[in-house]
């Protein structure tokens, strides 16, 4: 149908489109010619662009043979009564009013495609990903398989697949003990079936672990999820074995080794604690919480100044400082008093580093080397006992003799001088200076002779008992309370009973002199388990011994009282020959406390 379009806006350039394309098959429109006043308008241009004939003037076009159609676009009432004026016989006229029609179906056109369009794009995006979940799904190393309410299989992935020998077609519509009755899994499957029941009708999450024996051990982790509809409701449940056996088999390593090391810390009798670096215990072996009548959670995050005295802690907290700060590892000598008596420790302190090599806190060994300083200083004393007891042995023996000589002289010549003479009072002063010298003589062959003892087992209240009686009678107690505080069942100590109780008797006479024959003396028995021995204390109120002396109070011919020195030494010879040590400190009082320490035997008195 011929037709020419009056108006060349954008609706003229719709036309023309929607003529030229497949959409108006049925109404074929073959356009001549388009007229416009304006030549550069938008469908003007379109025109020409398409092989159209354009023109400016109306009667131009009209005057086409043939022609059937006019389209009017101008949208002008003065331009369309022209057109009815002017119409040619037999031409049909669509004006502007009907003819959004057109510019309608051109939208609908444009609408159409562009929603084709959009539809392709988006299909080709939900392949993509479809093809990506697919992927991922089947790149999963775990099995993993989708049942539906009827707990049969509608999806799982490669690794599942390869695991259970069935291929993705053949699982379908499978049972969950069907697609593993071939597995080492299928008992377990089985016996978890309820359990698939029980997360479609909750709609939560479940996890179980798997352990099988055959071929080898093995675990896993199964993990049952649902997936749920619009509704929150279960429609279908996600089943995921993890395989975890060799998680399992590190964990086993990691408690193993947690195990061992526990029982190297709980067995160890050094010193072994850990710290972090703000100074809180993390770990205290058992021999360090036996020693503060303590258990070792009791330091369980705590510093030493929630644990232990001012003093002590500022010797842990500086020497932790100087680890820390060094970077490296140190070495002290420390002594720590521990319920009143001094332990001596070797020390070794070295940051702890973890994986990064980064130091996280500071680990303590302490070796507590309190009886090899004792022994030290017994081998050190009894050297100095040795010598000076065979230097002893032969002077005496070389002074002996001519004071013999002089003591009998002047015996004779005393008898033959008048009392009344002046000499008489001289010649006694001869005897009576070697009278003295030959009682130092005397105890000189004593220290000497170091007799052995004669042992015996023996309760060590019984040889304190006895001790007691012989003194209590004396002159110089007369003034003196005697205070006897025995431990009840005292383990039995192997001693020569006479010799310990010289010793104890000589440390009460020292006592009483101390005292000046007037306070108090307690003598105490006790027995120390951790050391498995026995001690027997002496302690007075008298003034106590000087710091700077007490290191000398044992050594032969030492002595504050113009005596000769030789008492203490005796009583630490004696008690070196029982294996044992003699200790002195000042008391609570302020006197002087000894102390006679004794190894004991383990069968109780």
């Amino acid at each position: 149908m011929k037709t020419v379009i009056i108006g060349g806006g954008r609706g003229c350039r719709a036309i023309i489109k929607l003529a030229r394309g497949p959409f108006l098959k049925e109404l074929l429109l073959e356009i001549e010619c388009v007229i416009d006043t304006d030549p550069e308008a938008r469908g003007m241009i379109y025109a020409r662009e398409e092989g159209i004939r354009t023109t400016t003037k109306i009667d131009e076009a009209l005057a086409i043979p043939g022609l059937e159609l006019i389209i009017e676009l101008t949208g002008r009432d003065d331009v369309l009564e022209n057109i009815y004026k002017i119409l040619p016989p037999g031409v049909k006229l669509i004006d502007h009013t009907f003819a959004r029609i057109f510019w309608d179906l051109v939208n609908a056109q444009e609408d159409k495609k562009r929603q084709l369009e959009e539809m392709t794009i988006l299909e080709q995006k939900i392949e993509m990903e479809r093809h990506f979940l697919q992927s991922l799904f089947d790149n999963i190393p775990d099995l993993v398989v989708v049942l539906n309410m009827d707990k049969k299989v509608i999806k799982i992935n490669a690794s599942l697949s390869r695991y259970s020998g069935f291929s993705f077609k053949d699982a379908m519509d499978k049972r969950c003990e069907q697609l593993l009755a071939d597995t080492e899994l299928a008992a377990q499957c089985r016996e978890t079936l309820p359990l698939i029941d029980d997360v479609l009708q909750s709609g939560e999450s479940r996890s179980v672990v798997w352990r099988t024996e055959a071929p080898e051990e093995t675990h896993w982790e199964v993990t049952l999820t649902p997936i749920l509809d619009q509704y929150n409701t279960a429609e279908a449940v996600l089943i995921t074995w993890h395989r975890i056996t060799e998680k399992v088999k590190l964990l086993r390593e990691i408690e193993s080794a947690e195990q061992r090391f526990k029982s190297f810390i709980d067995s160890a009798q050094d010193w072994i604690s850990i710290k972090d670096l703000d100074g809180r215990y993390l770990i205290v072996n058992p021999v360090i919480a036996r020693s503060f009548h303590k258990n070792p959670q009791d330091f369980t995050g705590k510093k030493p100044e929630d644990m232990f005295p001012a003093e002590l802690t500022r010797l842990i907290n500086r020497h932790d400082r100087e680890v820390i700060t060094s970077d490296r590892h140190r070495t002290y000598e420390e002594t720590i008093n521990i319920d009143g008596r001094d332990h001596h420790f070797n020390t070794l302190r070295f940051p702890l580093k973890d994986y990064k090599g980064s130091t996280i806190g500071v680990c303590t060994i302490m070796r507590d080397v309190t009886s090899e300083k004792e022994l030290r200083d017994q081998l050190v004393q009894s050297t100095k006992l040795a010598a000076l007891g065979k230097l002893a042995a032969g002077v005496a023996h070389e002074i002996n003799n001519p004071l013999s000589g002089v003591l009998a002289y002047a015996e004779d010549m005393l008898d033959e001088v008048p009392p009344d003479n002046p000499l008489h009072r001289d010649i006694s002063v001869i005897i009576r200076e070697t009278l003295r010298c030959r009682d130092i003589v005397r105890n000189l062959l004593d220290f000497a002779r170091q007799d052995t003892p004669n042992f015996e087992k023996i309760n060590p209240n019984l040889i304190v008992d006895q001790s007691v009686s012989l003194l209590e009678r004396l002159p110089q107690f007369r003034n003196i309370g005697i205070e006897v505080n025995k431990k009840e069942e005292l383990p039995f100590i192997q001693c020569d009973p006479h010799q310990i109780q010289q010793v104890i008797l000589n440390l009460m006479l020292n006592a009483a002199d101390a005292m000046k024959e007037t306070g108090k003396i307690i003598l105490t028995t006790d027995y120390e388990r951790w050391h498995n021995r026995v001690i027997i204390s002496v302690e007075d109120n008298g003034p106590g011994i000087p710091e700077n002396l007490i290191d000398k109070i044992f050594e032969p011919f030492f002595s504050t009282k113009g005596t000769n020195g030789l008492g203490l030494a005796v009583s630490w010879g004696i008690i070196e020959r029982h294996r044992g040590i003699i200790e002195v400190d000042t008391a609570v009082g302020g006197g002087a406390i000894f102390r006679i320490i004794l190894p004991a035997l383990f069968e109780k008195a």
